[in-house]
């Protein structure tokens, strides 16, 4: 039976299908249409000029950005009582202390006029928060829906699910911590209190510390939910920081502490001063000295720095734009010396007679030689 029209028209999908796989093949097989470009000392020239510009354009902004922030910091954790002792005697000094904590003092001399905001940040040294098993000790439906949440009884922020380590009924809701996980059983729990003065002066001012807005508005608004803390550090024998006394998604120094540190020296936002600080003044700092860094012989800081449009102080990426930009000009000028002024030997571009395939012994005197074909089919015989 003969077929009809329809039948011997290829539907579209099968035609589609087909285009696909010719595609496909040509991809598989390497035969896709690209460019190679050919690179001689001209364009090489061009190409580092560019890289040139580019990361000297980069580069120079940020340097100059980074230079001009102002940043101050003064580690307190040796500070008073804790600076003549071992590391034994300040974890017994600061367990002996309680909530309350140590109260010590530190002072920080502000000699380059500080223009509002001001970041208030505790940096924490030897904090290896970027850790594998302290990262993923981390559970975003407990912290977001509560301890409903988990219906399967498997969570990743074992062994700090409970506060005993298993179900325990001596504790509401059998000890189930909410938030659980290390990150949040090891918040920071330090305060700080600040006020200055003139230089030579006896009045102080208060600063006041603004926290509000110091959390990523995407962790406040979605990560996190509004659900309270239970069982969450309240045992002191068993606790490693403070406790969370809000819904999760309103402490933002808590939501702060959850973003782990990439880097050995982890930096946390506590909160910003909004007015200015003019030079020649003396920024008191009380820090009730709570949290436990003497037992890994960490170290604790607070920095006061201002801001620019590329973060805080961070010379280094300037720097790396500028020496890369500084190098790919400098060999933009080797390449201009070396080919264009020929002050140096150069071979000659596309001379066949440097064809390795091309020598040979001419018979009768032995001597090496090179034969090679111009355009014309001729032959060339070049002595060597």
């Amino acid at each position: 039976m003969p077929s009809s029209e329809s039948d011997s028209q290829p539907s579209g999908s099968a035609a589609q299908g087909k285009k696909e796989s010719k595609w496909h093949k040509r991809f598989v097989q390497q035969r896709l249409r690209g460019w190679s470009p050919i690179l001689h000392a001209r364009n090489a020239e061009l190409y580092f000029l560019a890289v040139g510009v580019f990361c000297l354009a980069l580069g120079i902004p940020i340097l100059v950005a980074s230079l001009n922030v102002v940043e101050y910091k003064a580690r307190y954790d040796l500070a008073g009582v804790f600076a003549d002792l071992d590391s034994n005697n300040q974890q017994e000094l600061l367990w002996g202390a309680g909530d309350e904590g140590v109260l010590v003092m530190v002072e920080i001399e502000v000699t380059k006029r500080m223009t509002a905001p001001i970041y208030v940040v505790y940096e924490l040294d030897s904090m290896f928060q970027n850790y594998r098993r302290y990262v993923r000790s981390f559970d975003p439906d407990n912290m977001h829906d509560g301890l409903e949440a988990n219906k399967s009884g498997v969570s990743a922020c074992e062994p700090f699910t409970y506060i005993t380590g298993a179900p325990d009924a001596a504790f509401p809701n059998q000890g189930a911590i909410l938030p659980c996980g290390q990150i949040s059983q090891s918040l920071f729990n330090d305060t700080f209190e600040l006020s200055a003065r003139r230089r030579g002066g006896a009045a102080a001012r208060e600063l006041p510390i603004n926290s509000s807005d110091i959390a990523w508005a995407s962790d406040r608004d979605h990560l996190y939910g509004a659900v309270n803390a239970e069982n969450f550090n309240t045992v002191p024998a068993l606790r490693g920081g403070r406790g969370v006394f809000a819904p999760l998604n309103q402490d933002q120094h808590w939501m702060v502490w959850q973003r782990p540190a990439a880097q050995a020296q982890a930096q946390k936002l506590y909160g910003r001063i909004d007015s200015d600080l003019e030079a020649d003044m003396i920024v008191t700092v009380l820090v009730y000295n709570r949290y436990n860094t003497y037992g890994f012989q960490g170290a604790k800081s607070l920095i006061l720095t201002t801001n620019s449009w590329v973060g805080g102080k961070n010379v280094f990426l300037g720097s790396v734009y500028i020496v890369i930009g500084g190098l790919a000009w400098l060999a933009a000028a080797s390449l201009f010396i070396t080919y264009n002024l020929g002050l140096f030997w150069k071979r000659g571009y596309g001379d066949l007679s440097l064809l390795s395939w091309e020598a040979h012994l001419q018979p009768g005197d032995g001597r090496l030689r090179v034969q090679s074909r111009n355009r014309a089919g001729e032959h060339r015989v070049v002595p060597q």
